[in-house]
């Protein structure tokens, strides 16, 4: 029995996604798994998210969840994305309090906080033409 409550312990640690610095190298190694998600918290409660495996997207919101395949063209699309708000992450802002990004697979959590309030991700969802999910 008392064998049982360390190995419990150390599952629960490793089953969880530990959180890393939002730099270049630590979101290419999570992007490498090919089997990540990609999730805009918004400061009202709401989450979306866009999760990546094996080729194909899932959007996940308020609305139904959308499941498509996903082109070389829109990956570069949400590469630049994703670069151009880690070049906004802001040390000092607090997620509690501010909307933020979560990139994540089942190994690696990279939380990024914009300096400024970020209305990008709307654009994104319009331009890869997932707003319109019924």
């Amino acid at each position: 029995m008392p064998r049982i409550i360390p190995l419990l312990f150390l599952i629960c640690t490793i089953g969880c996604a530990r959180s890393v610095e939002p730099t270049v190298e630590h979101i290419n190694t999570i992007f490498a798994s090919k089997d990540f998600t990609f999730q805009f918290n918004r400061l009202d409660g709401r989450q979306e998210s866009l999760s990546f495996r094996n080729d194909y997207l899932v959007y996940k919101s308020d609305k139904p969840t959308f499941r498509r395949e996903v082109s070389y063209d829109e990956v570069l699309l949400i590469n630049d994305f994703i670069q151009k708000i880690v070049n906004l992450h802001s040390h000092t802002l607090d997620p509690e309090t501010s909307s933020h990004y979560v990139i994540k697979n089942t190994a690696y959590k990279v939380i990024i906080v914009p300096e400024q309030e970020d209305l990008y991700f709307d654009a994104l969802i319009k331009t890869l033409r997932l707003d319109k999910v019924k």
